[in-house]
């Protein structure tokens, strides 16, 4: 088949949804298909690039803050074609752009999250008026109408699907999120596990939570001095959060953005990884499957879609609450056999339901079925 694979965002940026597109579109390639990206030039990039026999065009994009908005849509969409589209949402445009510019291609949707506007952005706080006017529009302008076009919507997950106040009124199939588990095991674990380290990895943003896990690092460090607390990623809220860790900067370090390589060393070494995200922006958390793919216990907020994902390879804990989050560090600090164990049976859990193998196969099968 040939196949678009249409997102707003995509490398070079980074994000989960950036690596879902990109592992699925690697997957299918490998198993014969012809893939084509369509997406936003946000960062500024060439226009149109091979990536490993990948085809990326980039469309000239207005960089408003996660939402890249693409002059012509349509008229663009309309020069290619394809087998098969599969969008992914939010943002809107993409899937619009697809619904607009080839109407007589099959369309499969996968619906990431909910469009739902934070609090703040770095610095600026968004009046929750303007939040919930955007959320209305987006809503009604966009979502429904792509909703109601397209031949067949994907879920990752049962219990944010069911949450949704927009996807709930629709059929869809649940379809997860994957990791191709050899670029793990394909790595040299140059390092034991440091028995007290504890990861963060994800963009620097307010809807994280990564405050209350900071919060929490202040916790745990009164009973365990030696700890030590990575940052991984950056974003808008870096300077924020950085000035939350006065005179903890020896033990809560950032990193920034590092390699793969050095990211996979990072799971692999840790003790735990924590993913403190609160907001319905959080669908399902793909860090948390690389580190179980690491065999790395994850403690993850207890919210829809995320509370399906790791079965018995961590603690789900209460959102917004560093006692919650330190509580489950301290667990995983003092007991590490049972740290171990939980570790295993996160990867058990990866290699039967997560590996991109799998997901691509059942993906496969979408397409075929919106193609009868």
């Amino acid at each position: 088949m040939r196949i678009i694979q249409a997102s707003s965002y995509f490398y070079p940026h980074i994000g989960g949804v950036e690596t879902h597109v990109l592992e699925l579109a690697k997957s299918l390639q490998d198993m014969g298909h012809e893939v084509i990206v369509l997406c936003a030039a946000v960062p500024k990039s060439d226009p149109e690039e091979v990536l490993n026999g990948l085809h990326i065009y980039r469309f000239p994009a207005l960089d408003l803050p996660y939402v890249p908005f693409i002059y012509a849509l349509r008229r663009r969409f309309a020069q290619f074609r394809a087998d098969v589209i599969h969008s992914h949402y939010p943002p809107p445009f993409m899937s619009y752009g697809a619904v607009k510019g080839l109407p007589q291609v099959p369309h499969v949707l996968t619906y990431h999250c909910d469009l739902e506007i934070p609090d703040h952005i770095a610095n600026l706080r968004i009046p929750s008026v303007l939040k919930h006017s955007i959320q209305r529009v987006n809503n009604s302008l966009y979502a429904k109408p792509v909703l109601d076009a397209v031949n067949q919507i994907i879920a990752t997950t049962q219990s944010y699907a069911e949450s949704s106040p927009l996807l709930q009124n629709y059929q869809y199939e649940i379809v997860p999120n994957g990791v191709r588990l050899e670029a793990f095991d394909s790595l040299h674990d140059a390092s034991e596990r440091k028995v007290k380290q504890v990861l963060f990895v994800g963009r620097l943003s307010s809807v994280k939570g990564i405050d209350y896990l900071i919060k929490a690092a202040k916790i745990v460090l009164k009973q365990h001095k030696d700890a030590t607390f990575l940052i991984v990623g950056d974003g808008e809220e870096r300077q924020s959060l950085k000035a939350l860790t006065k005179g903890y900067e020896n033990c809560i370090k950032f990193c920034g953005h590092i390699s793969r390589r050095a990211l996979v060393e990072l799971y692999k070494s840790s003790a735990v990884l924590v993913l403190p995200s609160f907001t319905r922006l959080e669908a399902f958390g793909v860090v948390l499957l690389e580190a179980m793919a690491c065999e790395t216990p994850v403690i993850a907020s207890q919210i829809p879609g995320v509370l399906d994902v790791i079965g018995e390879g961590g603690f789900l804990v209460k959102p917004c609450s560093p006692q919650s989050i330190a509580t489950a560090i301290q667990n995983i600090f003092e007991n590490p056999a049972d740290a171990r164990r939980m570790g295993k049976k996160g990867r058990k859990l990866v290699e039967q339901k997560y590996d991109w193998k799998i997901v691509a196969q059942q993906i496969l099968g979408v397409y075929a079925n919106v193609q009868d």
